[in-house]
């Protein structure tokens, strides 16, 4: 168990490292010099490129102007506008996605979440490789008020969710994945939302 714990934080440690957060030190936040790629009332993305070599600043302020996080990346983070007081990013680092939730009006960040497929402004869904393969829906912020997981029977150590609806009369999401050499292998699985009243 400390064994899967500490191999679960080096490799978090290992990714962030590509993408490096000041903890929202506005000091020290990216001189952003280069050509702004991407931005909104509370975020942006800048490219700069020294010595050959291409990177990405980002900053995200509060509604207030105060800053939440920005950092410098070695690719370039993919800015979602989910509402006017909630954005997402998501992060590539080394072939591994991570995504981060910024609550604009409240001054919330996210933790990160690995290999999210799915959200709808206050649930996330994602699949997790921690002990084999889970599929998970929780609140993107509030972490105690939902949850739900179910385990995926899936011998490959590497899956790809290639599809996600959700039943409008159950409000369940049904997810398609395939794994396997060549991907030939698929799977669905069938996660519970809040409140929805499928079994």
């Amino acid at each position: 168990m400390k064994k899967t714990i500490l191999a679960a934080l080096l490799l978090c440690a290992l990714l962030l490292s590509g993408c490096g957060d000041d903890g929202g030190d506005s000091a020290a936040e990216p001189e952003a010099t280069g050509t702004v790629i991407s931005s909104g009332d509370c975020f942006k993305v800048t490219e700069e490129t020294s010595d050959g070599v291409t990177r990405y600043s980002y900053s995200v302020t509060d509604k207030d102007g105060e800053t939440l996080e920005s950092a410098l990346c070695a690719e370039q983070p993919k800015v979602a506008v989910i509402s006017p007081d909630l954005i997402g990013i998501r992060f590539t680092s080394d072939d591994h996605v991570f995504c981060r939730y910024y609550d604009l009006k409240n001054g919330i960040v996210s933790e990160s979440y690995f290999n999210a497929f799915w959200d709808n402004g206050k649930l996330v869904a994602y699949n997790d490789y921690e002990n084999g393969h889970k599929m998970v829906v929780r609140s993107i912020f509030d972490y105690g008020s939902y949850y739900y997981e179910t385990e995926v029977d899936c011998p490959s150590w590497k899956l790809t969710v290639v599809s996600c609806e959700q039943n409008e009369q159950t409000g369940e999401l049904t997810v398609g994945y395939v794994y396997g050499e060549d991907n030939s292998a698929t799977g669905t699985v069938k996660l519970r939302l809040e409140g929805s009243d499928s079994r």
